[in-house]
């Protein structure tokens, strides 16, 4: 059952899939078409799941589910990677490239950087422990509100800076 995504605890489970690249706006219009009726269907065992998405910063899809109603088992959590995996083949985008890191330099604008360029960026200084990070490894919207964008120094990406 797809709900609105304020409506969801803070306790929700969360996942955060970084796009390659820019999603553009025709693309994030299919994606604003074609997630809410998997998540009206989603269920798990059977019961109905409580879910919302958003797409943030033309890159990012995030999808939660509100635990306190049902929890999303084994099963349900392989249907929603094989429906990404899905939407990524339709759109042309990569939702599961774990090797790219997405950040905020000397500006709001998001950069995408391959691993290694991220870390060649931080040898030359262009990028340092101040700088805004996404940790796409959190795993409740409270985390997504509070710990999401934060200091490279705050994240696990901070192993990077060694």
């Amino acid at each position: 059952m797809l709900v609105d995504f304020k409506l969801l605890s803070d306790s929700s489970k969360l996942w955060v899939f970084q796009s390659d690249k820019i999603i553009s706006p025709s693309n994030q219009k299919l994606l604003i078409n074609e997630i809410p009726p998997f998540l009206n269907d989603w269920s798990s065992h059977g019961a109905e799941i409580k879910s919302s998405f958003e797409i943030r910063y033309d890159l990012f899809l995030i999808v939660s589910v509100d635990e306190e109603i049902n929890s999303a088992s084994g099963c349900s959590i392989d249907k929603l990677t094989n429906f990404i995996i899905h939407l990524s083949n339709e759109i042309g985008v990569d939702f599961f490239n774990r090797l790219n890191i997405a950040y905020k330099a000397d500006s709001e604008k998001i950069n995408l950087q391959s691993l290694s360029d991220f870390k060649t960026l931080i040898s030359e200084g262009k990028i340092n422990e101040e700088s805004i990070v996404f940790n796409n490894l959190i795993k409740t919207k409270k985390d997504y509100i509070e710990h999401w964008e934060v200091q490279l120094k705050n994240s696990w990406h901070k192993t990077l800076l060694t």
